[in-house]
């Protein structure tokens, strides 16, 4: 009876782990899909193209570290597509398969590519406390009016009459609510109401003669000024030097939720090495799970939240483009510039 039921036994057995091997077997055969990164794609344009899902792209960023740029992903390079997921192949790039294997690949650029960014307005909307002393005043015009407009002709005081040249435009600004530090509450700088813009006609011995060119809100005396910045600009993305760094400290509209195109600030500037053109990675410290057996004293990697691009840099603060979020970003969330 014991044999027997062995002998019974035995078929069954292996009826089941044909049936558990099944769906293994199925994997093995399934065709591995191989795409050659064109100029242009992006990670999160791949992952929605290939597994329906723009924000895998934090996943496929962070699970290949030889990707130093958060926007653009070399010419050349293979991605693998199988079972839902993603995976680059760290080769460099090399030649297109209809060109003569003579011809040398082209060397991945050192700085990046040049992309052009317009921002309505320029980047204006923050200032430092050292930037509102040194703005300029508008302080009267020819005729005893209260609010200024487009054409109308004013005076100027500038705090160093002699860097004015007739040409120069300014932004004229309100000086809105102060800025503080969202993890240090230290006071940063101020919120910025653009007004309009001028362009100074005439220099005199201690005002300078100017004409508004563009008006947005109500202008009066006591506008500030500043210089003008271009809403269109070339900017070179490269990577940073060395690691910095820093935070977000808030957003041109004052809005309580960022995410992808807006124009944001961050507390790192020129004296901490940054320049217009670094990348960051934007990131959030990671919660510990309910279950988590980590100690306090071991501290797990951030999450990936999205990346930026520098704008323009000040000595204490720059302004960054957000040019991808892979959820909602706030002030207080931590940036990294992208190295080598």
């Amino acid at each position: 009876m014991h044999t027997r039921g062995n002998v019974m036994i035995w078929p069954r057995l292996l009826l089941f782990l044909c049936l558990l091997l099944l769906p293994l077997t199925s994997l093995a055969q399934a065709p591995l899909q191989t795409y050659v990164i064109k100029k242009g794609d992006t990670l999160w344009g791949i992952s929605e193209r290939f597994i329906n899902d723009p924000d895998y792209w934090p996943n496929l960023w962070s699970h290949n570290p030889f990707i130093t740029n958060p926007h653009f992903i070399y010419p050349g390079q293979k991605v693998l597509i199988y079972d839902g997921r993603l995976e680059i192949v760290p080769a460099r790039p090399e030649a297109a398969p209809d060109e003569p294997e003579a011809r040398p690949a082209p060397p991945a650029p050192e700085k990046g590519q040049s992309v052009t960014i317009k921002t309505f307005g320029g980047s204006e909307g923050f200032v430092t406390r050292a930037e509102v002393a040194s703005a300029g005043t508008l302080i009267d015009t020819v005729d005893n009016r209260l609010l200024m407009a487009e054409g109308d002709k004013v005076f100027l005081d500038m705090e160093n009459l002699a860097s004015v040249a007739p040409g120069d435009e300014f932004t004229l600004f309100e000086v809105g609510k102060e800025v503080k530090h969202p993890l240090t509450d230290a006071p940063l700088g101020f919120q910025v109401v653009t007004l309009g813009t001028v362009r100074i006609t005439a220099l005199d011995p201690s005002v300078a003669t100017g004409v508004i060119t563009d008006s947005f809100l109500e202008i009066q005396r006591g506008a500030r000024l500043m210089p003008l910045r271009a809403p269109v600009r070339e900017v070179e993305l490269k990577s940073a030097a060395r690691p910095i760094l820093g935070t977000l400290i808030g957003a041109r509209g004052n809005q309580i939720l960022l995410g992808q195109h807006d124009l944001a600030y961050v507390d790192l500037g020129t004296r901490d090495g940054l320049e217009a053109g670094n990348m960051l990675y934007i990131s959030r410290p990671r919660t510990a799970s309910e279950f988590g057996l980590q100690g306090e004293e071991i501290q797990l990697p951030d999450v990936l939240l999205g990346g930026a691009v520098v704008l323009e840099a000040g000595q204490e603060s720059a302004s960054v483009l957000i040019l991808k979020a892979a959820g909602p970003l706030y002030r207080g969330d931590r940036v990294t510039t992208v190295t080598p």
